[in-house]
């Protein structure tokens, strides 16, 4: 597919996306939405230099807060006031020959927007100049040297509130065509159109030159300058452009939250979700990160609501423990080993049923597993603790039966299959418990699906995918 067809798919799914959250007329799916395509950009930002060059990044914190400051300094400039001082002196009254300046100031977010990625993109090829001659964990303690300089120097500026933090303020709604919308779905936009420019240029990146010159640095970059790659070059363009999309990230931030302070700006949560997000979703391509930012942001939105935000950081560890372990490759890679084997030549049914079903089984099971950690630290009755344990351990079933599915393991079918049955009666029981429409609508999928995936499970066609073959080639 090229890639102006590509761009213009993005943004049809962006309008949709946009679209659907309209329908639910609930302005907290807008806040919700804006911090997961905001991950979406940082992961695919931190993705350009961590994973098609191989350089880990640390300070992935610095480039966005780059980005949140230049708006906050931007945003309290006063032209008119600066020009007369400097040029006229402070005891000139001509002040309204200035007058024209202020409609300009302050400047609308997508400039902002704009600045920010020039001033993260400098200070980006800048520290790309000074420490990319470092490789490995050395390369890496020197970004993270970078964020605690720049929060330091941000801490002691006054002007943009220094350690006390500043105050931004902006209408409760903005008219856009003629068209009045709230404010939050104003951000909302702007982040959906970043998000679609972060993806559409690292899939560029990818199929071009310059992404097989990434490629070769990530690969062996000994060999790489000894066939004459312009090894250092390559990594400037990386550093300057992962820094740029990770400033453009941070420059609505600042309007977003209303007040900003060095430890919101600097928070650990962006600089570890960054790295997270891509190493799950896989990092050899782009559509890894853009896969583990939505699994791993909107599973922090349900944490955030259902238990607490302070576990965020703590599932993020738990989850990238154990696809290091498990994954090393991300759903990606895991996803094409599964197919390599199973369908070599083409897909068909068979396969992308089991897809379908090892999919369903990882969804639930990350969902089941907030939802009973939320049960189970609840402090309404020891049932609803017992019923929140019994969850935690269906759900860590069900995330075995993924990956078994995936690694086309002898058992995965069968413990699947149990899993399925016994989820049958809890989602009647659900039911019974909580009568809602959305509730009912979800467990009776659940149930229906289960059904389905049983009986497909036993197809004659499926089983002998998981019968051990001497002959089936071994994965890493």
């Amino acid at each position: 597919m090229r890639s102006p067809i590509f761009f213009l798919i993005a943004i049809v799914a962006g309008a949709i996306v946009f679209g659907i959250a309209l329908l639910f007329r609930n302005d907290y799916v807008f806040f919700a939405g804006y911090v997961v395509l905001q991950f979406i950009v940082l992961a695919t930002a931190w993705n350009i230099l961590g994973g098609y060059c191989g350089y880990v990044n640390f300070g992935s914190a610095a480039f966005f807060a780059l980005g949140a400051y230049s708006s906050v300094a931007l945003h309290k400039f006063n032209p008119m006031k600066a020009v007369l001082q400097i040029c006229l002196g402070r005891h000139c009254t001509g002040e309204m020959s200035f007058a024209f300046l202020a409609p300009l100031f302050p400047l609308p977010v997508p400039t902002l927007v704009l600045i920010g990625g020039i001033v993260s993109g400098m200070i980006g090829l800048g520290m790309g100049y000074l420490t990319l001659r470092l490789r490995g964990a050395f390369f890496a303690i020197a970004t993270l040297a970078l964020a605690v300089v720049l929060q330091t120097m941000v801490v002691n500026w006054d002007y943009v509130g220094g350690s006390r933090g500043a105050y931004i303020l902006h209408p409760n709604s903005i008219t856009i065509a003629g068209l009045e919308i709230g404010y939050i779905q104003y951000l909302f936009l702007i982040m959906i159109v970043l998000s679609v420019i972060a993806v559409t240029t690292a899939r560029l990146i990818e199929r071009s030159r310059l992404g097989y010159g990434f490629a070769t640095i990530r690969d062996d970059e000994l060999a790489a300058e000894a066939c004459g790659v312009p090894t250092l070059r390559l990594k400037l363009i990386a550093t300057t452009i992962s820094g740029a999309l990770m400033g453009m990230a941070g420059a609505p931030f600042p309007y977003y939250i209303g007040y900003l302070e060095p430890g919101s700006a600097f928070n650990l949560q962006y600089g570890v979700n960054s790295i997270a997000m891509p190493m799950i979703g896989g990092t050899t391509s782009w559509i890894g990160p853009l896969i583990g930012a939505i699994l791993l942001g909107t599973l922090q939105q349900v944490a955030t609501v259902t238990i607490s935000s302070a576990v965020n950081l703590l599932i993020v560890g738990f989850l990238l423990i154990g696809f290091v372990i498990m994954a090393p490759n991300g759903v990606v890679g895991l996803v094409k080993d599964f197919l390599r084997i199973t369908a070599p030549s083409r897909l068909n049914v068979n396969v992308l049923g089991l897809l379908l079903i090892a999919g369903y089984c990882f969804l639930v099971g990350l969902g089941g597993v907030i939802l009973g950690l939320a049960a189970a630290m609840s402090s309404k009755g020891t049932v609803l603790v017992g019923m929140g344990i019994c969850a935690l351990i269906l759900s860590l079933s069900y995330l075995t039966c993924a990956y078994g599915l995936l690694k086309l393991q002898s058992w995965s079918p069968v413990l699947t299959t149990v899993a399925l049955a016994i989820s049958i009666p809890l989602s009647f029981l659900y039911i019974w418990m909580d009568n809602s429409l959305l509730n009912v609508s979800l467990e009776v999928f659940g149930i229906v699906f289960a059904i389905v995936a049983i009986w497909y499970l036993q197809n004659p066609r499926v089983k002998p995918l998981y019968q051990p073959m001497v002959e089936r080639p071994v994965t890493s």
